[in-house]
């Protein structure tokens, strides 16, 4: 009866004592800077300046969820062409967007606190990227608290169905 007791609370013992170090895990996890990003792929800034509405834009928002600040360094467009590049992080082409700032927003370097979002704005120039949508482009911003960026894809353009009030009639 002895054994069967010891071996009863040493498993309990194991058991409270992985929970632990799961949720010391957990609390470190969460204690670090935790970037979130998403992108609004075709933007329009409405009352943007003395010409009206600017279009043709990407906002690329970003919200630390973390529980340290980070320093935003540079927002940039990155090519990948094969999924190995996009792992190791060697782009086939890169673009930096040096002022990516429209009314206000989007200054860098910021410093962005736990809790607190930053935006930034990079208008599409057909010039110089043609098919930006293509599937192969990301857009990413680089912090001080790693090497590597922070990246969201920037996705295919949606094909649009038409509705039946739009559909051509059959007469």
């Amino acid at each position: 009866m002895g054994d069967q007791t010891t071996t009863w609370v040493a498993l309990y013992a194991a058991i409270v004592s992985t929970a632990a170090l799961l949720l010391n895990f957990r609390t470190w996890y969460e204690k670090g800077v935790r970037l979130h990003l998403s992108l609004m792929p075709d933007a329009i800034l409405m009352g943007g300046g003395s010409n009206g509405d600017e279009r043709d834009l990407m906002a690329l928002t970003v919200v630390n969820r973390g529980g340290q600040s980070t320093t935003l360094t540079t927002l940039v467009v990155l090519r990948f062409d094969r999924p190995w590049q996009r792992w190791r992080v060697h782009p086939s082409s890169s673009f930096i967007i040096p002022n990516p700032a429209v009314a206000g927003t989007g200054q860098t370097p910021h410093e962005l606190e736990p809790g607190k979002k930053w935006t930034g704005i990079a208008r599409r120039r057909p010039d110089v990227i043609p098919n930006i949508d293509c599937g192969k482009y990301y857009i990413g911003i680089y912090a001080s608290n790693r090497n590597k960026p922070y990246l969201v894809q920037i996705p295919k353009p949606k094909i649009k169905a038409s509705s039946p009030i739009n559909a051509p009639s059959k007469d």
